[in-house]
């Protein structure tokens, strides 16, 4: 199997894995079950973000395939790398999602069974607690999202200028990166489960289109190993 259907089917399956993320994961409006299904938040959260870090290395992985295949159309006497830097601004957005999803998905939980074992009086200073925390998780998954279509915008950008990808799935990326991210820095597009779930579907559109090119289209000139080959050196 080539080096691009296997990055073509971890942007598949690390996209999917996003999706099934934001459909389990729970809302605010679940803070006001039933104190016997509360009990299970916790537990549906812990799942729902080891989802989504399993998922995100799943989509790593893809990118530095997805890198390989637009570095190598790059024009040797002009390499403007721009490939290579959209998988640097994607690790960073990596760190990020990993802090955000640590946070959210294992010490919140944590900190609100602590809380529904507390007596109800100190509920209050519990609330507090969390929502510092909360804030926490805003700032590192506002990094994620802004950085993540910063990735897709140089990446699409790379693609218009050197081919590796269709052009239409170019422009997309070209039109609804910039649109992520001034929404995000406007203050319209909050990162709640809601918000997030719109920032994971529009790049999973993107991913998977240029999933299903690296798999229907695998590049005919992959970049060579650089090792020697033993039998060129008898």
């Amino acid at each position: 199997m080539t080096d691009d259907r296997k990055s073509g089917f971890a942007f598949i399956a690390g996209s999917l894995g996003g999706i099934v993320t934001m459909a389990i994961h729970p809302t605010a409006g679940s803070a006001a079950l039933p104190p016997d299904q509360l009990e299970h938040l916790p537990t549906m959260s812990r799942i729902a973000h080891s989802i989504a870090l399993v998922s995100f290395l799943l989509l790593f992985l893809g990118a530095i395939g997805l890198t390989r295949r637009l570095a190598s159309r790059e024009n040797p006497a002009n390499h403007d790398r721009l490939a290579l830097v959209a998988l640097a601004v994607y690790a960073f957005a990596a760190v990020a999602l990993m802090l955000a999803t640590s946070v959210s998905g294992f010490i919140i939980p944590g900190v609100m069974r602590h809380m529904m074992l507390d007596s109800a009086a100190n509920a209050p200073q519990w609330r507090l607690v969390i929502d510092a925390i909360f804030q926490f998780n805003q700032a590192f998954a506002r990094i994620y999202s802004v950085a993540a279509s910063l990735a897709i915008l140089l990446w699409s950008i790379a693609a218009l200028r050197h081919g590796g990808i269709s052009r239409a799935i170019s422009i997309y990326g070209c039109i609804i990166s910039p649109v992520i991210i001034i929404l995000i820095a406007v203050g319209h597009l909050r990162l709640n489960v809601h918000g997030m779930a719109i920032v994971v579907l529009a790049h999973a559109i993107w991913l998977i289109i240029a999933a299903i090119e690296l798999l229907r289209h695998p590049d005919p000139n992959p970049v060579p190993n650089s090792a020697p080959n033993p039998a060129s050196l008898k």
